[in-house]
Parts: structure tokens; sequence; C-alpha cells
């Protein structure tokens, strides 16, 4: 609606060379509705390292508090933030970043864009499984590495990422 004050969490150029900028899971938004909320930086070229640095500070924070969650335990159907499942970490770490993903796995696959394997961001989400139904997620941290709420035995760690449990789908949500 007029007047309501967004966050950019990234930007993206369709085929006909229209911008839009990202405000949410799955809410995309024209750019010619967007005014930068700072007077001086309202020009195109600081909207998008502006757009930029939203983006990278988000992921910064996804790494940050996915980090802060290492040595958890791991519980089926936790939500923390003392026990997690995998699907509950994500849920939680998202939470803390204004994103509302879902609880389950399956609903949280359905969120962002798909990426490929060889352009991973930190913060984009991994699943193994059916794309549409995947059974485990994790968050990706940069340099080949995931954090996720492993096992029982493992609780919450920090993985690279290996041909022997290899990811089926990769998801931007920021």
């Amino acid at each position: 609606a007029h007047g309501t004050t967004v966050n950019v969490l990234a930007s993206a150029t369709d085929s006909n060379g229209k911008t839009w900028y990202s405000v949410g899971a799955n809410e995309w938004v024209p750019a010619q509705y967007l005014i930068a909320s700072n007077p001086s930086s309202n020009t195109s070229s600081n909207t998008s390292s502006n757009t930029t640095q939203s983006a990278t500070s988000s992921a910064a924070k996804v790494v940050s508090l996915a980090s802060a969650q290492l040595g958890k335990a791991y519980v089926w159907g936790a939500n923390g933030p003392s026990a997690f499942d995998c699907s509950g970490l994500v849920n939680y770490v998202y939470s803390q970043v204004g994103l509302s993903l879902g609880r389950t796995t399956y609903v949280q696959v359905n969120n962002g864009t798909t990426v490929s394997m060889n352009n991973l961001q930190p913060g984009d989400l991994l699943f193994w499984g059916s794309a549409s139904a995947p059974y485990h997620v994790g968050i990706y941290v940069g340099n080949g590495q995931y954090i996720h709420a492993a096992t029982p035995s493992q609780g919450v760690i920090k993985q690279s990422i290996s041909q022997y449990f290899y990811p089926s789908v990769a998801k931007r949500v920021l």
C-alpha cells in the first residue's frame, strides 16, 4: 500500500529490462514504486548499492545467527532457542531477520528462487530429497559449508557440502 515502509532484500532485472525489488519471501515490487527513505540516496546507482548492502547485511546476520546455534541439541519438532530440528532451525534463524518461511521443509522449499549449486551465496537454503517434498534443510554459510540441525547425536553442526550428502535443490530467500 502507498506509504508502506519496506526493507529491500534483493533486486533483479526481468527479460524486459524492468528492475524488481524483493521485499519478503516471494514478494517482489517493481522498482518504480519504491523510493529510498534517505533522500540523499535517491539516485538509481545509490539505490542499487543500498539494495546490495541490505541483502549482504541480511545474509551476514543469518550466518551469524545460525553460527550462534552451533552445538545446540537436535530434537525432532523443536523450534529453539535451546534445541532444533532442521526446519525449526531455519524457521528460527530467518524469523530473527523478519522472514517467515514456514515451519516445515515442505513449506520452506516453496520460498525464494531456485539457484544453481554453482552459484550459492551465504543465506541460501539447501534442501535434500525431492525438490517438491524435501526431508532435510540447511543454511549455506559460504566456502562450501552449511549449518544444519543434523541428527540427535550430532545436534546443530557446520559441514562441508559433499558428494555423499549432496543437496537436491538450493533456494535464495534473501
